[in-house]
């Protein structure tokens, strides 16, 4: 939510969101995001539309149903007449309800579409069976990107990212110093990112979910370097704030 502000977008402007897992570090926002969009919202937004691997409907009735969590700031704010009038003075129409999103369970080899855009989804490996993951490949009329998750190296990414214009890969460890099992087959290092990109024909490599110790200097260039060796498109080095192009792969700083 924090770097989504930064960037300059509000809630309210966001009517779909995708989930790829329920790791806190992918969703702990989820509630911020709902509360913030209807509170800014004042009625004058559809409801939000969710989709995500199970129990995604679980744990949006569990921040945002009835009985939970945030239930008693919902019922101050579409109850109380104090909270009415701060509704209506910014142009909200009673009565003032409580969020209802739309919540979507997805799995392997669904698709879904809007207008002017597709999204397909595959499973990948990171942490199951306690977890599921998906991998989301966007199809729109600039091109397709593909999101390729918290996994390691799989077939099912793979087949995914085929032809695609860019792949975001998690790049977690630095390949070679790190053999235990534990780690390498739930995520992946640069080379496995780098070997992805290679076999799919992507144009664009970019290299995310990095730990302190990849980005620690020489040791970045060096992941940079060996990367660059496999794979002969262009690499980016994700940080917060950046923005890649995908018809022109032009990489700029929003500050």
């Amino acid at each position: 939510m924090r770097r989504l502000l930064e960037f300059g977008v509000s809630p309210t402007e966001i009517s779909g969101l995708f989930l790829t897992h329920l790791h806190h570090d992918h969703c702990v926002d989820f509630a911020h995001f709902s509360l913030l969009r209807l509170d800014q919202g004042v009625g004058r937004i559809p409801e939000l539309a969710i989709w995500g691997p199970a129990p995604l409907a679980r744990m949006t009735e569990a921040l945002l149903g009835p009985e939970g969590a945030f239930s008693p700031d919902l019922a101050a704010r579409t109850e109380h007449p104090g909270s009415h009038f701060i509704y209506q003075i910014r142009g909200g129409v009673m009565p003032r309800r409580r969020p209802a999103p739309i919540t979507i369970e997805v799995t392997h080899g669904d698709v879904v579409a809007g207008r002017g855009w597709m999204v397909q989804m595959a499973e990948v490996i990171h942490m199951q069976p306690q977890l599921r993951r998906l991998a989301y490949r966007l199809k729109a009329e600039y091109g397709a990107i593909v999101f390729g998750s918290d996994t390691a190296p799989v077939a099912a990414l793979t087949e995914l990212a085929q032809g695609a214009d860019m792949l975001l890969h998690m790049c977690h460890f630095v390949n070679g110093p790190i053999a235990d099992l534990r780690l390498i087959e739930s995520c992946s290092g640069h080379l496995d990112a780098a070997c992805t990109a290679r076999n799919v024909g992507v144009k664009t490599l970019v290299l995310v979910h990095i730990t302190e110790s990849v980005e620690q200097p020489g040791i970045k260039e060096e992941v940079i370097h060996e990367a660059g060796e496999i794979f002969k498109g262009s690499i980016v080095f994700a940080e917060d704030l950046l923005q890649v192009s995908v018809e022109d792969i032009v990489v700029e700083y929003i500050r």
